[in-house]
């Protein structure tokens, strides 16, 4: 190969790997004052100059702060910075590839857990901000609605291997998951009753396996 695309294509490498880093710095940098400021004390120049890049690379990555935070809720489950979409994660496929109902619960119970433990002092924020920006209310909105269908793939996975509990439909399982399994009994369980993170997982597990599948 002639030596001149050689270092064309190592000098992509390194461009790519330099943007990658550079969004990961900016993300981190976002989390970090979102979760500390709140969203409307918390401006793209602060996020830069914390992130150690310009201005005009924030605007660049990620356009303005209701893309940013979106951002970052995503970088916060994952701490990949382009991550894939939750359907074809880790956690999810190998809840969908398992055959035993029961397992599954367990293993769905587990990952959404610590999904919501990284991702709701996010979506507080969010919330928050939502409230008085009705731009930023329709794109929470959205993601609650990829949720629904998300935690809907779940149910189906579910009952591809076996039957719900008696007279349940997968609408009203779906309902189900969805209340359970959200930010709001989160914030309830661990905040107002202090319970820890095995104490949320477990109970998760336990009443999810209760409220879906027949009794053993």
């Amino acid at each position: 190969m002639d030596r001149t695309v050689k270092s064309r294509s190592y000098d992509a490498t390194r461009r790519r790997a330099a943007a990658e880093e550079n969004r990961r710095r900016i993300l981190r940098a976002a989390h970090e004052l979102f979760l500390e400021h709140g969203y409307a004390r918390t401006s793209l120049a602060t996020v830069a100059s914390t992130a150690g890049v310009s201005n005009d690379l924030v605007y660049k990555a990620f356009g303005n702060k209701r893309q940013l935070v979106i951002e970052v809720m995503n970088f916060a489950v994952t701490g990949e910075v382009d991550s894939p979409k939750v359907l074809d994660q880790a956690g999810p496929q190998a809840v969908r590839a398992e055959t035993d109902q029961r397992r599954q619960v367990e293993m769905f119970a587990a990952d959404i857990a610590g999904r919501i433990s990284r991702v709701r002092p996010v979506d507080d924020v969010i919330r928050s901000a939502a409230a008085v920006d009705p731009e930023l209310a329709e794109r929470r909105a959205s993601m609650q609605q990829t949720r629904l269908a998300n935690l809907r793939a779940f149910v189906e996975w579910l009952a591809a291997n076996g039957p719900l509990r008696d007279g349940l439909t997968i609408d009203d399982a779906t309902a189900t998951v969805w209340s359970l399994a959200g930010p709001d009994m989160h914030r309830l369980m661990v905040d107002d009753l202090g319970w820890d993170h095995e104490h949320y997982r477990s109970w998760l597990h336990g009443t999810l396996e209760a409220a879906l599948l027949p009794p053993r």
